[in-house]
């Protein structure tokens, strides 16, 4: 069950509205009130020369995620973790990829596989220019040589700029999903907020729901750099949320 109150298609989103960017006026416009709400958005972004696109173009079936980034000052050092079936295919299109190079296998199991690899000078990358822009990227992922990035923008005007950074760098962009939000009220799957929904989908994703447990709840909140209480609390408030909507149960 989704709740869409606040959320508009990619095609009504993808209509300027007073020289500002997308969608209608956020609800803090259209009302006159005070009240501060982001934008969140869900897109696709490919070009040949972001970061490890032949790699996962080569491995459909395997997904990528970048864990860590580190710059040095001399180099720039980023994990990933890759899971899917062919992994030895993965590794062998990985050596071969201009975008990276000195890879390193940091960890691994019979489906997934932690790298460390060196960014190449003349790769393409997406957060910085989406931070510049007034952004946050919530979660981003490789698959079938495109990135697909879940990201909070502060208005629809830095969302434009995203988008007019990206074409200036010839990279593809498509918005598949829009909604404004809150830090308490959230258009996403069952009424989550943002945080939420990420906590849950990291939670699931590394075995924290599993028997026994593949995470502990502090390696989580270590994962998307919170404390573990607010970890708990993003949990906790989460489920109660997805069950409530899920099961038709009311709060009264």
């Amino acid at each position: 069950m989704r709740n869409t109150g606040d959320q508009r298609s990619a095609a009504e989103a993808d209509q300027p509205v007073d020289g500002a960017g997308y969608g209608p006026a956020s609800p803090s416009e259209a009302t006159g009130t005070s009240q501060e709400k982001s934008l969140g958005v869900d897109l696709c972004l490919s070009h040949p020369e972001l970061i490890l696109t032949d790699t996962i173009e080569s491995s459909p079936d395997v997904t990528v995620r970048p864990e860590q980034m580190v710059d040095d000052g001399t180099s720039s050092l980023l994990v990933i973790e890759a899971a899917g079936e062919t992994l030895d295919q993965f590794e062998t299109a990985l050596e071969r990829d201009s975008t990276v190079c000195d890879h390193l296998v940091l960890d691994w199991t019979e489906t997934s596989r932690v790298y460390r690899v060196e960014v190449a000078d003349s790769a393409v990358r997406i957060t910085p220019s989406l931070v510049r822009a007034g952004g946050r990227a919530l979660d981003i992922k490789g698959t079938s040589g495109q990135w697909l990035v879940h990201a909070q923008f502060r208005s629809r005007a830095a969302l434009s700029q995203f988008r007019a950074e990206c074409s200036d760098r010839n990279i593809t962009f498509r918005l598949d999903r829009l909604y404004w939000t809150s830090g308490e009220v959230n258009a996403g799957a069952c009424g989550l907020t943002a945080d939420q929904q990420v906590a849950l989908e990291t939670a699931h994703r590394e075995g924290y729901f599993d028997v026994p447990r593949g995470i502990s709840q502090a390696e989580l909140a270590d994962k998307l750099g919170i404390s573990p209480s607010a970890m708990s609390q993003r949990i906790r408030r989460g489920m109660d949320q997805v069950v409530g909507s899920e099961l038709g149960l009311s709060d009264e």
